[in-house]
């Protein structure tokens, strides 16, 4: 007897594009708001610079490519000229005119690619960075590193020289670093490996970025799949696109938000000493596995059962994610004196 091959956890009938097949959506969290409100908080108080740091995958980056520009706006009550800089760490060393055309690519100029001298590739950066300035309200345009505990000391010493040129044209360059860190590390720490005049510049202030710490926050974070629609125009949301029948019975992912809350600190690593902060990488897996496989022709009460939901969170990759958050709690525990 030959074993069976197990059926595609996409469904043929549900299309390629779909966002939750593609995984190319990003839902609101209260995490994104205050990181937002933080960054705004900065920007009205004319900050050369700030950290935003939590652990990997808990929704950094998808707060950054999806919400950022548009709630900085919305607080700052019109465009904010900003370049979203993606860092990535090549594993060799960076050339000041790599590092230049790196940014002239994240700023979107048209000649990114064009060969050019260090010195060239300067006067583009700063001339591109003026233009947009000026569209805003004010002389200031924001940068905001992406992954920025990969920065170099040269990378964090010719920032700080372009920071000295724009200031001496009257721009206001602040600079927001996104970094992986666990809660426990220094932020300051990634700045002073820069240098001191790093530190005194772009790292003096920072925020954690949390993930899901509550079941209120997880139900809030699951009614986007009940709320948000696709095709974009249409009043067909994720859950009901996807699930129909258990829609039209009145089930919604928003209501399972207890049952994924305790999955995953079912499924916490054995004496496990982090807070309790889960990442959306987990939450976006299980409930995008739960929604294809309605989409296949599963029960809701199979699919949705207490040991559906923490087989689906083992299968995450949870366990091993949140071992890493909880390798640096033992820094949280106050120091006992004599």
């Amino acid at each position: 007897m030959e074993p069976q091959t197990a059926a595609a956890l996409v469904p043929s009938h549900v299309a390629p594009e779909h966002p939750i097949v593609t995984r190319d959506y990003s839902l609101f969290t209260l995490a994104i708001h205050d990181m937002a409100n933080a960054m705004a908080g900065w920007l009205d108080d004319q900050a050369d610079g700030a950290t935003i740091f939590g652990p990997s995958r808990f929704g950094k980056s998808s707060a950054v490519n999806h919400w950022l520009q548009r709630l900085l706006s919305e607080r700052h009550g019109g465009f904010v000229p900003m370049v979203v800089w993606s860092h990535i760490d090549s594993g060799t060393a960076q050339s000041v005119g790599r590092f230049y055309a790196n940014l002239l690519q994240a700023s979107q100029h048209p000649l990114a690619h064009a060969v050019r001298s260090p010195l060239d590739r300067q006067h583009m950066l700063i001339e591109r960075w003026m233009a947009m300035a000026a569209r805003g309200r004010g002389r200031f345009l924001v940068l905001v590193i992406d992954e920025a505990q990969a920065m170099t000391q040269r990378e964090w010493i010719w920032l700080v020289e372009l920071h000295s040129t724009l200031e001496r044209q009257r721009i206001r360059l602040c600079v927001f670093s996104v970094a992986s860190l666990q809660f426990f590390d220094e932020p300051m720490g990634m700045a002073l490996s820069g240098g001191a005049h790093v530190a005194a510049r772009f790292m003096l202030l920072s925020k954690p970025f949390h993930g899901v710490r509550n079941v209120q926050e997880l139900a809030y974070v699951m009614a986007g799949y009940d709320n948000t629609c696709w095709p974009p125009g249409s009043d067909i949301s994720y859950s009901a696109g996807l699930a129909p029948k258990a829609w039209a019975a009145g089930q919604r992912m928003e209501h399972q938000a207890d049952a994924l809350f305790n999955a995953m600190v079912d499924e916490l690593p054995e004496r496990y000493a982090g807070p309790l902060d889960f990442p959306m990488k987990t939450v976006a897996h299980a409930c995008r596995h739960v929604l294809l496989r309605l989409a296949g022709g599963a029960e809701w009460d199979d699919v949705t059962a207490p040991e559906s939901w923490q087989a689906i969170v083992a299968d995450s990759g949870h366990k091993p994610l949140m071992a890493i958050v909880s390798a640096a709690a033992p820094k949280l525990r106050p120091k006992v004196t004599g």
